[in-house]
Parts: structure tokens; sequence; C-alpha cells
């Protein structure tokens, strides 16, 4: 038996086992690669209780660490705005990480910077937001306002949905109330709509005014969670592009807000929010 040494954090509500592998002689553990332990790491009536797992790993280039997510259901995601700033927090609190100056977490989207504020929230650059259809990837087939867009039956209502990319698919539809919404049921049969061959993320959304989003969220490969840093992102590209908000708003989720900011609707989208520690403990396998 060897044991595994983690921290549990969240953002906003979104919550993920974190081990620590940058000097660990469990590296190469079977454990990264193991898709029915992960789901027995997150279960939260057997196991330790996640949306997911994030290794830190050594980096690759010029990262001060490389990031592997793997979701509660052991699907591996390309990246994940919460998790992200988990991680930071981690390593500023573990790891002496400086506030001074950016730096670089390496992931499966890419380099992403991020800067620790005075106030200890944690500032990301999320990246530019991406419609090419085929980089999403999506085959909806219209187009409204460089938007790849089209339309879904579910239940007798007619919505319409936008499809975006921060690094992973994410599809945005509006609703005019969020109470009472079915989330469980609509959100697995979208994450799985055929127009999304990767699957997709899914963003419930109510536009309050132009600096205020409230969103809820069925993530892809762990169903209902508190909050979504790359859907948050997503969500505020869509919904600028159609002008229904200003470039920087307050999106509000179950678990928390986050404040999202995309400068004149071009270049890259900006992420402030935080992360905390939950509690530390160890495995074995």
């Amino acid at each position: 038996m060897k044991r595994v040494n983690f921290k549990k954090y969240h953002g906003i509500g979104n919550d993920f086992i974190l081990i620590d592998l940058l000097e660990s002689e469990f590296i190469n553990m079977p454990l990264l690669n193991d898709p029915t332990y992960i789901k027995h790491l997150c279960n939260r009536r057997l196991g330790i209780g996640a949306d997911g797992v994030i290794f830190i790993l050594p980096p690759k280039n010029k990262g001060i660490a490389y990031m592997k997510i793997v979701n509660s259901d052991g699907s591996i995601p390309e990246m994940c705005g919460n998790g992200i700033r988990c991680l930071i927090k981690y390593l500023h609190e573990y790891r002496e990480l400086s506030t001074k100056s950016p730096f670089i977490i390496e992931t499966l989207a890419g380099n992403i910077e991020s800067l620790i504020t005075e106030t200890k929230d944690i500032k990301v650059n999320m990246g530019t937001p991406i419609f090419d259809k085929n980089l999403i990837p999506t085959t909806l087939e219209a187009n409204y306002k460089n938007i790849p867009y089209g339309q879904v039956m579910i239940e007798e209502s007619l919505l319409n949905i936008y499809a975006v990319s921060m690094g992973n698919p994410h599809m945005v539809l509006y609703l005019e109330t969020l109470s009472n919404l079915p989330i469980s049921k609509w959100g697995a049969l979208l994450e799985k709509d055929y127009r999304f061959p990767n699957k997709t993320n899914v963003h419930f959304v109510n536009i309050e005014d132009g600096k205020n989003i409230c969103i809820k969220v069925w993530e892809r490969g762990a169903g209902i969670t508190e909050a979504c840093g790359t859907g948050a992102c997503a969500v505020l590209a869509v919904s600028s592009l159609l002008n229904l908000c200003e470039e920087k708003v307050k999106a509000k989720l179950p678990g928390g807000e986050l404040i999202i900011h995309w400068p004149n609707n071009e270049g890259d989208i900006f992420m402030t929010g935080p992360a905390k520690f939950v509690f530390a403990g160890h495995f074995s396998i």
C-alpha cells in the first residue's frame, strides 16, 4: 500500500481534489490514468467527494506547473476555470508562489497566464473565445453575429442555442427564469446533443441587467455543479456579442460570484474570483 497526500479546494462551490506530483515518486502511478479510481475518489458517499481531481505536474515548457484535470466521471476536459484558481491558491499557500508578477499554468487548452491580486483573489487570462465551429467543435450550421447558432426542441419548448469554446466546448441558452429549471433532465440531454461531437458544457442563463448575469451549470463529465469558470466566460462572450450585457459583468452562479471582463468584445477574456482550502488528508493505493 502507498500513501498519497491530497488537499481539497473549492472555487465558489466547484470542488476539487488536488494531488501535488511536482516532486513526487508517484508521478507515474496508474491512478493518473484510471477512470474507475477517479470515480471512487470523487464519490460523495464512498470517497472523498469532488467534481474532479487535479494533478499538479511538472511543467513541460515555460510554466510553473502543468494542470491535468479529470472529471468525476473519469473523462478529461481541456481546461477548468475554477479548477485552475484552486491550483493557483494551493501553489500560493504551499509552494510560496509570488504575488508580484503574472505566471503561466500549462493545460491541455494551452498556457494560461494568471495573477494573484492584492485582495488574494485570482485573475486568470482565459484566452480568446473561439467561435469557429470546427474548433469548438460543433456542427451547428447557422451563424448569428459570428456565433454558431441553432435551435432545440425540449419538452415542447423551442430554445435558441449558441456555441462557443474557451478551450472546451460550451452551449449557451437564455431563459426568462431559472426557477424550477429541470436542469438534471435538460442538462443530461443537451450535454450529448448530436451537434456537439465531443459533448458540451451547458449553461442556462438569465440576464438580470447589463452588469449582472445569472447562470446555472451542467458540466460535461460532472453534471450539476455550483459553478463553471470557463462557462461564465463563454456566457459573457456570447451575451456581449448579442448586446445583452456590458463588457464587464458579475456572473452569479449557485456557489458564488465571478467577475468576467472582455474588453471591447475582442482579444482575451479575464476571470477574477476566489478559491478556498477545504481540508487535507491522504488515501492509500
